[in-house]
């Protein structure tokens, strides 16, 4: 069975840069722009990896990992993407966090450590 990843952020171009780095590397991915079309699919499609910005004007990925936990309808791995340096935040509770501007590359090797290594070693 293939993984299943989820790409969420307001940017679109953001979004389809993601999309096309993934599908580079054939790994498929699911992608939204918008927080309430992301929890839709999260409902909907068992994801083994959910890639989300922090700042979206409908939600943020904080509000999206806590609604998604609260519902208990994701058991997968969560990435926080942000612009901001994460230090004043307590971000323990996620796989990994992404500093913006994102190095797609980087980020698809990261992820397939993740869906590939028993024994990942996700560094920040």
């Amino acid at each position: 069975m293939s993984p299943r990843i989820l790409y969420v952020d307001d940017e679109a171009d953001l979004v389809e840069l993601a999309s096309s780095f993934f599908e580079d590397s054939e790994i498929p991915i699911d992608t939204s722009t918008d927080f309430q079309h992301a929890l839709n699919l999260i409902r909907k499609n068992d994801y083994d990896i959910i890639i989300s910005d922090v700042n979206m004007p409908t939600g943020s990925g904080h509000e999206l990992y806590a609604t998604i936990k609260k519902e208990n309808i994701f058991h997968g791995k969560f990435v926080l993407v942000t612009g901001n340096s994460p230090a004043n935040e307590d971000t323990s509770e996620y796989e990994l966090v992404i500093l913006k501007p994102i190095d797609f590359m980087d980020l698809v090797e990261e992820i397939k450590k993740m869906l590939y290594s028993s024994s990942s070693s996700i560094g920040q």
